[in-house]
């Protein structure tokens, strides 16, 4: 079970961040559609995947790399919900229409721990 929501949770990553990394206006289209039931099904998505991942940290082979995406998504997760709908997606849109580079480049960042938890598992 805790290899398949593993290899869930990093196809879900690689997927999309390759989709952004070729097309970066998905990331605007997304955070402009955002509203309040997937906000919040995003949020305590976030913060349940983490805990997910801090419970199987020390049994898996990279313990570290659990770890830290464990406590970056409470942290998000928690963030979002602190913040509120209208800050956290105005948040969002605000990236979305920055620097294309910069989107880019977390794609990238994605792509990599994507294929980390696939490896990892």
């Amino acid at each position: 079970m805790v290899k398949l929501i593993l290899w869930l949770l990093g196809l879900t990553i690689l997927v999309l961040s390759i989709a952004i990394i070729a097309k970066p206006s998905l990331a605007r289209s997304l955070s402009e559609r955002l509203n309040e039931t997937g906000y919040a099904i995003s949020a305590w998505g976030r913060l349940l995947v983490g805990l997910i991942l801090l419970l199987i940290a020390d049994t898996r082979a990279w313990n570290v790399l659990f770890n830290a995406l464990g406590v970056l998504l409470v942290l998000a997760g928690a963030y979002m919900l602190h913040i509120g709908f209208e800050r956290s997606k105005a948040l969002a849109i605000k990236i979305a229409h920055g620097n294309e580079t910069f989107l880019r480049v977390s794609g990238a960042i994605g792509v990599l721990l994507g294929l980390l938890l696939l490896s990892a598992s």
